[in-house]
């Protein structure tokens, strides 16, 4: 006997159907598009560049539509070295904040994550998933691997996925999909019978089984979910080298670029924010800060 599904609150409803719930769904969807067209001419896209696209459809969504995001930025960073991490800070009730610490990774044209074990080194004997766990203990925030995903079908091919808000969603949800992080470290950890080397997991190795559409950070009711929250003023002031990704872009634009750029380290914290003390211990230094506020309009 099939499981009634237990009926949505009027209150769910109304978030489910929310526009920026709408908006992530046209993110991962557009996301998912591109990197198919990209490997079909053999070319591999960076995390850089799909975080930056994404970022432009929030900041648009902000300006014409309803304006509860907040996007920042440090500048001067190196892409190479700090790739585009985001910390994702989402209202739930008033003045208090869900945190999630996204670990963006990308799919390759061969279907495989070749980067989850990037930064480990001799000097450097620590993955990133030890930084996110350690992270989550510390602070009680959650943490993800945000990977961006597209995937070539033909057009007989079937697919059926159920997320976590208990809602049907199309294989192109799955262009921006969220994954635990003991998830990927276990894949990342794999090697081959011979235990010679490691073997990058594929697509089909975290989707969908181990994976959820990124949109359920947005379209499900978190002010039910258990965990820490934090206020407004400790997200502001938490790093100083943050500011309005705008600010940035505008300030950048003047300078010469023969010029060497501030480096991200030793960011000036506040010693009583709780964010600033978890991030230093977990040495968890994100290049990107969204900011997700309530707002009426839903």
């Amino acid at each position: 006997m099939l499981k009634k599904k237990k009926s949505k609150t009027e209150a769910e409803m109304n978030l489910i159907s929310a526009d920026r719930c709408k908006l992530f769904e046209s993110i991962a969807s557009e996301v998912w598009d591109r990197i198919i067209r990209a490997h079909d001419v053999g070319l591999n896209l960076r995390e850089e560049g799909i975080t930056y696209d994404i970022l432009v459809d929030i900041l648009s969504f902000s300006k014409y539509k309803i304006k509860n995001f907040d996007v920042y930025a440090k500048p001067g960073y190196d892409e190479n070295k700090y790739g585009s991490d985001i910390d994702l800070f989402i209202e739930t009730s008033k003045n208090k904040y869900r945190w999630f610490a996204l670990q963006a990774k990308i799919l390759k044209s061969n279907n495989r994550y070749n980067t989850l074990r990037d930064g480990y080194s001799a000097t450097n004997p620590s993955y990133q998933w030890d930084k996110l766990k350690l992270l989550e203990a510390e602070s009680g925030c959650i943490a993800y691997y945000l990977l961006y995903n597209g995937k070539a079908r033909s057009k007989d091919y079937i697919f059926s996925g159920v997320d976590v808000c208990n809602r049907p969603y199309a294989e192109d949800q799955l262009g921006c999909s969220i994954v635990s992080v003991p998830v990927i470290e276990r894949l990342g950890l794999k090697r081959n019978v011979r235990d010679t080397r490691f073997v990058n997991p594929t697509y089909e190795d975290i989707h969908p089984h181990d994976s959820e559409p990124w949109r359920t950070l947005v379209c499900c009711m978190l002010d039910k979910a258990e965990g820490i929250l934090y206020e407004k003023v400790e997200i502001s002031n938490y790093n100083s080298k943050f500011k309005p990704i705008s600010e940035i872009s505008l300030s950048e634009d003047n300078q010469d670029s023969e010029i060497d750029k501030e480096s991200s380290e030793n960011f000036n914290e506040i010693i009583d924010n709780r964010i600033a003390i978890a991030s230093k211990k977990a040495d968890w230094d994100p290049t990107f800060k969204i900011v997700i506020n309530r707002s009426d309009n839903y």
